[in-house]
């Protein structure tokens, strides 16, 4: 499995994303008043046995939720996007994530051809809120799930689980995610310079090979992706 690189900061498809992440962190500044970052709790890669299957502060992970709102009022306030309160969350997905999701918000692309951004929220220990599903599409389909394990031993840090988040949202809102959906689990997300891929065996094509044939609109597998929203 490999990991896309991020670069979030640099124009795509004419869009100015040093100002839009400009205007994220603006409105970061207000929606994360009340989620501290923390540093990575391992940095010498040192795992203690008792951190594994335990999550002793569940609640550090609102800093998830308040990401995805810095990115809803900036995109929302740059006229880029509508925003919708999800009626019935459970319903919205071509398949339901890992997690149930309690609540939802979907952004709507002004410009035409470019598809819905989706935040979804489930919880770790009953706190909600805590977890992060970023989709997209309608019905949206997964791209990243955060925190992918909430358990102390797999914990990294606040920055690395915000800068995924950011590499995901900039990915839809630029147009250069692609999604490939082979069935039974087989599954490609690319979200710019890098993919991951599941459950993804010799039995189908490479998987550059997979993304290229699903970039030009001649994949024999289902496809998600959209163009840039601005």
């Amino acid at each position: 499995m490999a990991k896309a690189v991020p670069a979030p900061r640099r124009r795509v498809a004419g869009m100015d994303l040093v100002g839009l992440c400009r205007a994220v962190d603006e409105e970061f500044a207000v929606t994360g008043v009340d989620t501290p970052p923390w540093p990575d709790p391992h940095p010498g890669g040192e795992v203690r046995d008792e951190e594994y299957s335990r999550c002793l502060e569940p609640a550090k992970y609102l800093v998830l939720a308040a990401r995805a709102e810095a990115w809803t009022r900036a995109l929302s306030r740059l006229g880029l996007a509508e925003v919708e309160t999800v009626a019935d969350p459970a319903a919205i997905w071509r398949r339901a994530p890992d997690v149930g999701v309690s609540d939802a918000v979907r952004l709507h692309p002004v410009r035409a051809h470019a598809v819905p951004l989706v935040f979804g929220f489930s919880a770790i220990d009953k706190v909600p809120r805590t977890v992060l599903v970023v989709g997209a599409g309608e019905p949206a389909v997964s791209l990243e799930q955060l925190p992918d394990c909430g358990c102390d031993a797999c914990d990294s840090g606040s920055a690395d689980l915000l800068e995924v988040v950011d590499e995901v949202v900039a990915a839809v809102v630029t147009g250069t995610f692609v999604q490939v959906d082979a069935g039974q689990g087989r599954e490609i997300v690319c979200t710019g310079d890098g993919w991951s891929a599941s459950n993804w065996d010799a039995s189908g094509p490479p998987v550059e090979e997979a993304l290229a044939a699903a970039r030009a609109g001649r994949s024999p597998f289902r496809v998600v992706r959209g163009t840039a929203w601005e």
